[in-house]
């Protein structure tokens, strides 16, 4: 793989390391060192927390910078990814203070009832006292509707709603 700018590799205390955006966003190098349980081997890795991380073990000093720098640019062509329980809980923090996104009911059926839960986990109190916002309600609402559309349409499984029942005991 050709790739379209080497690394400025700087030595450390017990590794050579470059940082391709910054010293300062520490959790996002590439790193070689000497590994010593293979006599002459170097483990090379490609870090970016929560995005990716992907290392080896090389023949050599020269072989592990470059499978390390070949790795972080092969990699950083991925998509990111999503945090699918951040943007649902987002979207109900902000619901009282901002518009929903225009593009929520575009979103995959999972996605839908899992802002849906999340609402109902907030503000099902409110609702059934009937002092919830307005928004909130044509949301949940709105939400319940797209959901069943869905699930007629065969698109999404139906949830399965589980309600303990009282336990009762038998006398003897």
């Amino acid at each position: 793989m050709s790739v379209p700018a080497r690394f400025k590799w700087l030595k450390e205390e017990d590794r050579f390391a470059a940082y391709p955006v910054g010293s300062i966003l520490s959790d996002r190098l590439v790193w070689i060192a000497p590994y010593h349980p293979v006599y002459q081997s170097w483990k090379w890795v490609a870090s970016w927390e929560g995005w990716f991380t992907d290392s080896g073990i090389a023949a050599g000093k020269q072989e592990a910078a470059d499978r390390a720098t070949e790795a972080w640019w092969k990699m950083v062509q991925t998509e990111v990814p999503r945090d699918v329980d951040f943007d649902a809980t987002r979207i109900v923090a902000q619901v009282l203070v901002r518009p929903i996104p225009n593009s929520l009911f575009s979103e995959d059926g999972a996605f839908l009832q899992t802002v849906l839960w999340h609402l109902k986990n907030v503000f099902s109190e409110d609702i059934a006292n009937g002092v919830c916002a307005v928004r909130v309600v044509d949301l949940v609402e709105q939400l319940q509707a797209e959901i069943e559309t869905r699930v007629t349409a065969g698109e999404l499984a139906r949830k399965v709603d589980y309600v303990p029942q009282k336990m009762r005991r038998r006398r003897r």
